[in-house]
């Protein structure tokens, strides 16, 4: 066959499948030593649907989302974090007439807020668990954990800015001398209710802290919320890092009558870490377009979405790659995914994520990198408002029958806490945010799959 008639056999092949096929370089977007003696395809047939994300394990994260946060395409997020604490020592005592000076719950910020930092104000509250939090356990972030939510053991009202990449002076206490201000890292401090303080510590029976397993049975943990004070406005999220050590916790500062009759002041810290909090979310996507999406997952939509925190991820087909192998043997030279974005998904307080992740799943549902090297795409094109994603391996075994396609997945991703160590595919939750991405029925933005070809002569 001559190069005419092969060229005319491969426009007609393509044309059923909403393809466009090319076989110059003027105009496209790739380097031209890609394109020397290649054929191009810009291919649109591509499924696009919005999917919820799976559950995942919500401790041990690098930072804990909490907040509350409302969008009227994406619904209302909220997210809080169940506490445990732990004892400072065995056999813990507090001295001789404790007298409470005061009790502060510290946070250490984590590396973002995001929402409205402007107009909108927030109060954090603090209750006692109804349940014991177990650090041995897995728990997931759908988990609805039992608190007494009726019952204000710690507070902090007329939030307007988490202050959360500057430093604050608290007092140190030295024996002996006088206290002084010291400069310590980023933290939110909430006020304890003095009342549970002298009841469940300093007046409570002493049998309660001589292990730490019986201080957890009695104290049981602690939950955490921040609303916005205001009915409408979107509101936000607050993340906090309590990987770092040696800084959240329950401080509890106390005096008591020592050996010489005088009194001493003294803190004492219940330590919290990321390995005895978890996160509990809740979406709620009621009157939004994405419920209208989950409610018919057999339509096509215009516009689709991903959502981090437990929320949405996007589901793609491909499936004209089958008939591709209707060109015979061919050597892809540039496989580029091309997702745009829709202008409704940036606002004055949401930017699109810098990031995407692309990943597949095997026959057993596990999640699988498309490619160890590309999976993660390009950066955020904010020029183009685009992702792009080169998976030229993944199609080329498609088409050469190495590998089965099942469902492939956009997804966020924190950019933040990369790996180095495994792939960045598992549900995102040290993050908020969200991107309206254009669908497979978008007449202005489709998403589309150009491919860069070769055939042996």
């Amino acid at each position: 066959m001559n190069y005419l008639s092969r060229s005319l056999f491969i426009l007609v092949s393509f044309f059923a499948l909403s393809s466009c096929q090319k076989t110059d370089n003027i105009g496209l977007d790739i380097d031209p030593q890609d394109t020397i003696n290649s054929s191009y395809l810009e291919e649109y047939n591509i499924g696009t649907v919005t999917v919820r994300e799976d559950s995942v394990l919500a401790y041990n994260l690098a930072q804990f989302p909490v907040g509350l946060l409302t969008d009227p395409i994406f619904g209302r997020t909220q997210s809080d974090i169940a506490v445990g604490l732990a004892l400072p020592s065995t056999a813990l005592t507090f001295g001789t007439s404790p007298q409470l000076d005061s009790g502060v719950l510290v946070l250490k910020y984590g590396k973002e807020f995001f929402g409205d930092s402007i107009n909108s104000t927030y109060s954090v509250t603090v209750h006692q668990l109804d349940e014991e939090y177990k650090p041995s356990s897995q728990y997931f972030n759908t988990r609805n954990w039992k608190y007494k939510s009726t019952e204000v053991i710690g507070s902090l009202s007329n939030v307007r800015h988490f202050t959360w990449n500057d430093s604050v002076f608290v007092r140190q206490i030295i024996k002996g001398a006088a206290d002084t201000l010291l400069k310590v890292q980023p933290q939110l401090r909430i006020p304890m209710d003095r009342t549970f303080m002298e009841t469940h510590f300093l007046n409570a029976d002493p049998s309660n802290f001589l292990t730490d397993a019986a201080f957890k049975k009695y104290i049981q943990g602690l939950y955490v919320t921040v609303k916005k004070e205001q009915a409408d406005g979107k509101g936000g999220v607050i993340f906090f890092d309590l990987a770092t050590t040696g800084v959240s916790g329950l401080e509890l500062y106390y005096r008591s009558t020592n050996t010489s009759a005088t009194l001493d002041t003294t803190k004492v810290t219940f330590a919290i870490s990321n390995t005895t909090t978890s996160a509990s979310i809740k979406h709620d996507y009621t009157g939004t377009p994405v419920k209208t999406q989950l409610d018919y997952p057999s339509q096509s939509f215009s516009t689709v979405y991903t959502q981090p925190m437990g929320g949405l991820r996007t589901k793609i087909t491909m499936p004209s790659l089958e008939q591709i192998r209707a060109l015979g043997k061919i050597a892809i030279n540039k496989a580029e995914l091309v997702i745009y974005v829709e202008n409704q998904s940036e606002t004055s307080i949401i930017e699109n994520f810098p990031r995407l992740a692309l990943y597949t799943t095997d026959i057993a549902g596990q999640r699988q990198v498309v490619d160890q090297v590309s999976y993660l795409g390009v950066p955020y094109d904010k020029t183009n408002k685009r992702y792009i994603f080169n998976v030229s391996t993944y199609v080329q075994r498609l088409i050469n029958g190495k590998s089965d396609q099942y469902n492939t997945y956009l997804a966020p991703l924190d950019e933040k806490f990369l790996s180095t160590t495994t792939a960045n595919i598992s549900p995102v939750l040290s993050t908020a945010g969200r991107t309206a991405l254009a669908g497979e029925n978008n007449s202005d933005m489709k998403i589309k799959l150009n491919i860069y070809y070769t055939r042996p002569d």
